[in-house]
C-alpha cells in the first residue's frame, strides 16, 4: 500500500508515500502559503513562508521540504504560524525594491498577492535595499535584481527543464544576485533564450519584452494551441487582449514537451514585418494594385487557362493539413497531375528513398521512435545537424535533460568543430562528404567486435562492409581509429540508443546516409516497438503531414508556364536556388501574409492570414496528430486560405 494517513488542522487526510507534507496539504485543497516552491521543480525551502506545525518537532518546519509519513499531525494556521508569515514578508519587501506601482508583474506577482492576503500595509523594519543593476542586454529577457526575492526558482528551471545551468547565485549575503555563467550579461551568456525562468519567477525579476505592460493574466483570454515553429508540437497557452498577442507560456512545464523554445515563446509574438493586406494584380504598367478578392481570382482563372496545364504548385509545409490537402487537389484539377511539392520536399525524398533502401517492407517515417525516447536514452547521437541552431531547440533540451539527468552519453558527428552547446561529450569532426564511410565503418566496428543483436552479422552484412576496415575509414574521415573504435563501443554497449540526424546530413541528398543510420540502429537492436531509435529533425511545424499527403512528390517539369507558391508566413524559407527557378516562371501567383522579394516578382498577390489567425490539424515529426485553435481574428475582409482555394477552384470550374 502507497497511501499514508495524516492529520492536518485536525481532520483526517491521505497522501501517497513519498510525498512531502505541502504535496498532502495541495491534494487536501489546504491552503499553505508559497513562494519558493514550483509544482514539478526540485524544492529547496528558501522562502520559509511553508513553515508548518508538526507534533514532535521542537520548531517549525517547511512543508515543501518535511516527507510526509503515516501518523503526522500537522497545523498549518495557527496564530503563531501566521505572525511568522506576516513577519517573512515584511523582511521580503524590505530587502530589495518591491514598489508595485511601477513594476510589470503587478497584478500578477505571488508576492504582492501574499501582501494583500495578510493585510500587509506596512512594514516593522526599515528598507535596506541597495541600488542594484538591471541586465536588458538579452533580446528576449530582462532581469531586475532589485525586484528579486532570491527564491531560486529561475535557477532550478533552468537547469531542470531547459536543463543549460545558466544561471546559480553569486556572491553572499545582501550582495547576492541570480548572475548568469560567472556574472556576464544574460545577453552574452550560454543562454538559450528557452524561457521557462520567466515562467517560473513569482515576481517581476524576470521578464519578456515582448510582453512588457501588454495585460494581466486576468485581463487576457487563455487559448490552447500547438505551436508553428518546427515539428516538435509543443502546446501553448497563448494569452489574447484586444486581439492582441500578450504572452505564450508552456501548459506543463515539466512534460516531455513542456519546455518551450525561443522561437515558440518569443518569436511568435514579434510582428515586424508589414503585412499584404489586400489582393494585388500586376497591371499594364508593371506595378502591382490592389484589387478585389474576386478580380484577383478571375485574373488567376485567366491566367492557369493560358498555361495549358503546364501549371504546377508548391505549398509550406508549416500549414494544416487541411490547406495541404485542398491545396494537393486544386493543383491536380488543374495540371491533370499530382505536379507539386513543399518547399522541404527534396528533404522528404532523400528520407524516404533512404528508408525503401533499408528495407522494400518498411512504411516510411513509422520506422522513427517518439521523441520521448530521448529522454529515456543511454546515448545520443547526432549526426549533420544541431538542433539548438536549426529548427529543433526543444530536441537540444530534451538531449540535454537526458545526460544531465539520466547519465546519457553524446556523441556527436560533424564536419563543424562548435556542434552544439552540449558541453560534455565525444566529437568526431570528419573531413566534409566522409558521414556514409563512417557510418558503415561504425557498423563494421560493431560487427567484429560482437556488440551487435542476435541474429544480425549475416553474410550478406559481413561481406557488404568487407570494406570498411577501421584504418581505411580513419584515413578517409580524419578521425583517429581509437575514437572510432571508442564510439562504436560506447553506442554498441548502449540499451536505448537514440540516433538523430537533420538538415546538414538530408542536403547532401544521399539516401544512403539514411539507410547506413538505420542499419546502425537495426544491428544493434535499438528498437521500440517495431520502431527503431532514429529520429530525422524535419523543418517545419507540418513537415511530416504534408509529406504523408502527397504534397512532396516533386515538380517533374523543369520549365513550368506557371506556379502557384502558397507560402502563408513562411517566406523566409525562398532558397536561391528556388529564387533563381522562379525567375524561369510565365505566370507567378504568390499566397502570402508578409512582401518579399518572391511578391515583388508575382503577377497576382494574394494575402494570407498569419499562424494565429488561422487553425487546423498538424502531425509532430513522430507521427502524433494536433489540433490547432486560432487565438486571433484575421483582419476584416481577409478569407482563410482554404476559403481562396475553394473560390478559385469554383472560379476554374472545378469542385473541391
Amino acid at each position: 500500500m502507497n497511501e499514508i494517513t495524516l492529520t492536518i488542522n485536525g481532520k483526517t487526510v491521505k497522501g501517497q508515500k513519498g510525498d512531502t507534507v505541502l504535496d498532502v496539504c495541495k491534494a487536501n485543497d489546504i491552503d499553505v502559503p508559497t513562494l519558493c516552491h514550483f509544482d514539478g521543480l526540485m524544492d529547496v525551502g528558501a522562502c520559509r513562508l511553508c513553515v508548518v506545525e508538526i507534533e514532535k518537532e521542537r520548531r517549525p518546519i517547511p512543508a515543501c521540504t518535511y516527507p510526509a509519513r503515516d501518523g503526522l499531525v500537522v497545523e498549518t494556521s495557527t496564530e503563531k504560524l501566521e505572525n511568522d508569515r506576516r513577519k517573512i514578508l515584511e523582511l521580503i519587501f524590505t530587502e530589495h525594491n518591491h514598489f508595485c506601482m511601477f513594476c510589470e508583474k503587478s497584478g500578477d506577482c505571488e508576492l504582492q498577492k501574499l501582501a494583500y492576503k495578510y493585510q500587509m500595509d506596512h512594514v516593522s523594519y526599515p528598507y535596506t535595499f541597495p541600488s542594484l543593476p538591471v541586465d536588458s542586454l538579452s533580446e528576449y529577457l530582462v532581469i531586475d535584481h532589485n525586484r528579486c526575492i532570491l527564491c531560486g526558482r529561475c535557477i532550478r528551471a533552468c537547469s531542470e527543464v531547459a536543463a543549460n545551468r545558466t544561471l546559480d547565485f553569486s556572491q553572499r549575503g545582501w550582495k547576492t544576485l541570480v548572475t548568469a555563467d560567472m556574472g556576464q550579461p544574460l545577453g552574452e551568456s550560454s543562454c538559450l533564450c528557452a524561457g521557462a525562468c520567466v515562467q517560473v519567477c513569482p515576481t517581476g525579476a524576470i521578464f519578456s519584452k515582448f510582453s512588457l505592460y501588454k495585460g494581466r493574466t486576468d485581463e487576457c483570454e487563455q487559448i490552447s494551441t500547438v505551436c508553428p515553429a518546427c515539428g516538435v508540437g509543443c502546446e501553448l497557452k497563448v494569452l489574447v487582449k484586444d486581439n492582441n498577442l500578450v504572452s505564450i507560456e508552456a501548459p506543463d512545464l515539466l512534460g516531455t514537451k513542456g519546455n518551450l523554445c525561443k522561437m515558440g515563446r518569443f518569436d511568435l509574438l514579434r510582428q515586424t514585418q508589414p503585412r499584404i493586406t489586400s489582393p494585388m494584380v500586376r497591371n499594364k504598367e508593371g506595378q502591382l494594385e490592389e484589387c478585389t478578392i474576386d478580380e484577383a481570382l478571375r485574373v488567376i482563372a485567366g491566367k492557369i487557362k493560358e498555361t495549358d496545364g503546364s501549371f504546377v504548385g508548391m505549398v509550406s509545409s508549416k500549414l494544416p493539413n487541411e490547406t495541404v490537402s485542398l491545396f494537393s487537389k486544386l493543383i491536380e484539377g488543374i495540371s491533370g497531375t499530382e505536379s507539386m511539392d513543399t518547399l522541404d520536399g527534396k528533404s522528404y525524398r532523400v528520407i524516404n528513398e533512404g528508408v525503401k533502401r533499408y528495407g522494400d517492407d518498411v512504411k516510411g517515417l513509422d520506422i522513427e521512435c517518439s521523441i520521448e525516447q530521448i529522454l529515456q536514452a543511454d546515448c545520443i547521437i547526432i549526426v549533420g545537424g544541431d538542433p539548438e541552431k536549426t529548427n529543433n531547440p526543444v530536441i537540444g533540451t530534451l538531449i540535454r535533460r537526458a545526460i544531465n539527468q539520466k547519465g546519457a552519453k553524446l556523441i556527436v558527428i560533424d564536419p563543424l568543430q562548435n556542434v552544439s552547446p552540449i558541453r560534455n561529450g565525444l566529437r568526431l569532426k570528419i573531413n566534409t562528404g566522409s558521414e556514409r564511410f563512417l557510418l558503415n565503418g561504425l557498423a563494421k566496428i560493431l560487427v567484429d567486435k560482437g556488440l551487435v543483436a542476435s541474429g544480425k552479422a549475416n553474410t550478406e552484412l559481413v561481406e557488404a562492409l568487407s570494406q570498411y576496415e577501421a584504418g581505411k575509414v580513419a584515413g578517409v574521415t580524419g578521425v583517429d581509429k581509437e575514437d572510432l573504435i571508442k564510439v562504436a563501443e560506447v553506442y554498441g554497449s548502449a540499451e536505448r540508443g537514440v540516433i538523430i540526424y537533420g538538415e546538414d546530413l538530408l542536403k547532401k541528398g544521399d539516401p544512403g546516409l539514411i539507410s547506413s543510420i538505420l542499419l546502425l540502429a537495426d544491428i544493434t537492436g535499438n528498437r521500440e516497438n517495431n520502431k527503431l531509435r532514429v529520429i530525422s529533425l524535419k523543418p517545419n511545424a507540418n513537415s511530416r503531414g504534408a509529406w504523408e499527403l502527397g504534397a512532396a512528390r516533386g515538380i517533374k517539369t523543369h520549365k513550368p508556364k506557371g506556379l502557384y507558391l502558397l507560402l502563408s508566413d513562411d517566406s523566409n524559407e525562398i532558397t536561391e536556388e528556388l529564387s533563381s527557378w522562379i525567375k524561369e516562371i510565365g505566370t507567378l501567383i504568390v499566397h502570402a501574409c508578409y512582401p518579399s522579394s518572391v511578391t515583388a516578382k508575382a503577377d497576382v498577390v494574394l494575402p494570407s492570414p498569419i499562424w494565429a489567425e488561422r487553425d487546423g490539424k498538424y502531425v509532430s515529426m513522430d507521427g502524433n496528430v494536433l489540433e490547432s485553435r486560432q487565438v486571433l481574428k484575421p483582419m476584416e475582409g481577409m478569407l482563410q486560405d482554404k476559403e481562396v482555394l475553394a473560390k478559385l477552384s469554383h472560379e476554374l470550374g472545378h469542385k473541391l
